[in-house]
C-alpha cells in the first residue's frame, strides 16, 4: 500500500467554487477520496461490531423519529458508551486516523471548503441495518460540517436498499421534525466503492437517509469526520446568540 490513505491529488483538483455555490447548502459526493489500496485496507479492517453501542429509540430534541443504529466514538463521547481507544483499533485504522490528525493538506482542504479558520476534528463510526433511518434534521450549530466516508461496495450493497445521504431542499412546513415528503426536492448521494459526502452545516443544511430495506446481515457502514468549532468559539457563538435574543449589543 502507498504511504498515504488520502488521495491528495484529488483534493488539489477539488472545485471549491462549485462546492460553495451549491444550493441549498454546500455539499459534494466525492468519488475516490481514499486511494484504492487505502479504501480496501480500511474496508477489510472496519472495526468490529462488538465495539459498538446500539442506539435504540433514543429521543431527539425536536421530536424527530429516532436514529436507530450502531454507534462508536473515537477516544471519548459526552453521551454514549460506545467508545474505542486508539490502541483498540486495527493497525490500518490507527494509521489512517494518525494521517487525518497530522495532515496539513487535509486541514487546508477543510479550512478552504468550510471557510473555517479554527476547528477541531472528532471521529465516529455509524452502522445501519434493516429499518435504520436518519430522519430529516439539522446538525447542531457547533458543527461546521461533516465528511462522511462510506465503507460499502457494489458487491455488498444494493442501492435499492437505500442508505444514500439525502440533501433536502425547500422545506414546506415550519415544524422542526419534517418528513422527507415535506421537502420540495431531494438529491441523493452514492455510497459504494470509495464514495464520501462532504457538507457545510448551515441553517438550510437539512439532510437524512430513508429507512434501510437491506436483508438481515447487511450493513451500511460509515466513518464520520466531524468538523467542530473549538469550545471557546462555540461558547462565544452561544453567548452572542443569547445577547441577540435579549436585544443586547454584542
Amino acid at each position: 500500500m502507498r504511504d498515504t490513505f488520502i488521495d491528495y491529488g484529488l483534493l488539489r483538483q477539488f472545485d471549491f467554487d462549485g462546492f460553495k455555490s451549491k444550493a441549498p447548502f454546500p455539499w459534494e459526493n466525492i468519488e475516490g477520496f481514499l486511494t484504492k489500496e487505502g479504501f480496501q485496507a480500511l474496508y477489510t479492517d472496519y472495526p468490529s461490531l462488538e465495539l459498538f453501542e446500539y442506539h435504540n429509540n433514543v429521543r431527539r430534541g425536536h421530536g424527530q423519529r429516532p436514529h436507530n443504529r450502531h454507534f462508536l466514538a473515537y477516544e471519548s463521547s459526552a453521551h454514549h458508551k460506545g467508545v474505542v481507544r486508539h490502541e483498540q483499533l486495527p493497525a490500518t485504522w490507527q494509521r489512517f486516523i494518525d494521517e487525518i490528525g497530522t495532515s496539513d493538506e487535509y486541514r487546508r482542504f477543510i479550512r478552504r471548503a468550510l471557510g473555517a479558520s479554527e476547528f477541531i476534528l472528532r471521529y465516529e463510526w455509524h452502522v445501519g441495518s434493516q429499518g435504520s433511518e436518519v430522519s430529516p434534521h439539522l446538525d447542531l450549530p457547533r458543527k461546521l460540517g461533516t465528511h462522511l466516508l462510506y465503507f460499502n461496495t457494489s458487491d455488498d450493497w444494493n442501492h435499492e436498499w437505500g442508505g444514500a445521504t439525502l440533501a433536502l431542499e425547500g422545506k414546506k412546513i415550519e415544524a422542526l421534525n419534517p418528513d422527507f415528503s415535506d421537502f420540495e426536492s431531494v438529491s441523493a448521494s452514492r455510497i459504494t466503492d470509495n464514495r464520501s459526502f462532504l457538507f457545510k452545516n448551515t441553517s438550510l443544511a437539512w439532510h437524512g437517509a430513508t429507512a434501510l430495506t437491506s436483508p438481515p446481515g447487511s450493513y451500511r457502514r460509515l466513518f464520520n469526520i466531524v468538523v467542530e468549532m473549538p469550545k471557546r468559539s462555540a461558547g462565544r457563538k452561544l453567548v452572542d446568540r443569547a445577547r441577540t435574543l435579549l436585544g443586547l449589543a454584542s
